[in-house]
C-alpha cells in the first residue's frame, strides 16, 4: 500500500460542526423511514406524541402501568372504583380502567407537577436544560407520592402505616417467632428523594447563575436585567419550597418520635 493511499484511509477527521452533528443525528436510514411511513396514520400520530412528550422532558414511562383493579397495589387510592355503603370497593367493569396504559392518577399527577414547576420557577419552555430539570423534579415528587401511598395503605404485608416494619428473624424451639422492629424502608427512600430534589434545584440555580455571568461578560443591557430578575425569582421560589419542606419534616419528626 502506498503512503498516499494509507494516509487517505487513516487520516484524522476533524470533528463536525454543530450544524453537521445535528444533521447527522436527524438523518434516519431510508429503510427505517420507509417502515415509519408504512405505519397507519393513527400509529404514526401516537409515536409522534410520545416522542414530543419525551423531548419536552415529560417522563412518559414514569407513571405506573395500569394492571387492572385486581392487581394494582394502590387500588385503594385509585379514583375510578366506587365504594358501597360499607366502605368496600366496587371495581366496576374492566373497561373503566386504562389497562396496559399509564395509571390515570400518576399520569395526571406527573403532568400537573411539571406545569406547577414550570410556572412557579419561571422556566423557559424553549430551554431544554431547565425543562429537563423540571422533569426530574416532577419525577421525584411522583416517587415521593408513591411512598406516601405505601405509608397510607401499607405495603404488601400491610406494614408501614405506623412508620414501622416488623421482620421475622427466625423461630425458637417452642415455635415462637423472634421479631425485630425497625423504621420502614420507605422512610429512608423519602429522605433520599428529598436530598435528590435539593440537588436538582441547586443545578437549576447554577444554570441560571452561569447564564447571568455569561451575559455580564459579553454585555446584555436589558437581557442582563432580565436574567438577574430570573435569578431573584428563582431564589424566592427556592426559599418558598424550602420553607414548606421544613414544615413537612418537622411534622414527620414529631410522628417518628
Amino acid at each position: 500500500m502506498s503512503k498516499d493511499k494509507f494516509k487517505n484511509n487513516f487520516e484524522v477527521i476533524a470533528p463536525p460542526t454543530a450544524a453537521q452533528a445535528l444533521a447527522e443525528i436527524n438523518n434516519l436510514d431510508d429503510d427505517y423511514l420507509s417502515y415509519l411511513s408504512s405505519l397507519p396514520d393513527k400509529v404514526q400520530t401516537k409515536i409522534k406524541n410520545r416522542i414530543n412528550a419525551t423531548r419536552n422532558g415529560i417522563h412518559a414511562v414514569a407513571p405506573l402501568t395500569c394492571s387492572g383493579p385486581q392487581n394494582c397495589p394502590f387500588i385503594e387510592k385509585c379514583p375510578i372504583p366506587n365504594r358501597d355503603s360499607e366502605g368496600e370497593l366496587e371495581f366496576g367493569p374492566g373497561s373503566n380502567y386504562p389497562i396496559g396504559m399509564e395509571c390515570v392518577l400518576e399520569s395526571i399527577f406527573m403532568r400537573q407537577k411539571i406545569t406547577d414547576y414550570m410556572q412557579h420557577l419561571k422556566v423557559d419552555p424553549g430551554n431544554p436544560v431547565e425543562v429537563s430539570i423540571v422533569g426530574e423534579l416532577a419525577l421525584i415528587d411522583l416517587y415521593k407520592n408513591r411512598c406516601l401511598m405505601v405509608m397510607s395503605s401499607g405495603d404488601r404485608s400491610g406494614q408501614g402505616k405506623d412508620f414501622m416494619r416488623i421482620d421475622i428473624l427466625g423461630f425458637n424451639e417452642n415455635g415462637d417467632t423472634a421479631e425485630q422492629a425497625k423504621i420502614h424502608p420507605v422512610i429512608e427512600v423519602m429522605d433520599k428523594l428529598e436530598k435528590r430534589r435539593e440537588k436538582w434545584l441547586d443545578k437549576l440555580m447554577e444554570t441560571r447563575k452561569a447564564k447571568a455571568e455569561w451575559i455580564a461578560k459579553v454585555g446584555g443591557g436589558e437581557n442582563d436585567s432580565r436574567v438577574l430578575n430570573e435569578i431573584k425569582q428563582l431564589r424566592d421560589a427556592l426559599l418558598s419550597i424550602s420553607s414548606r419542606d421544613d414544615g413537612e419534616e418537622d411534622s414527620e419528626d414529631i410522628l417518628l418520635d
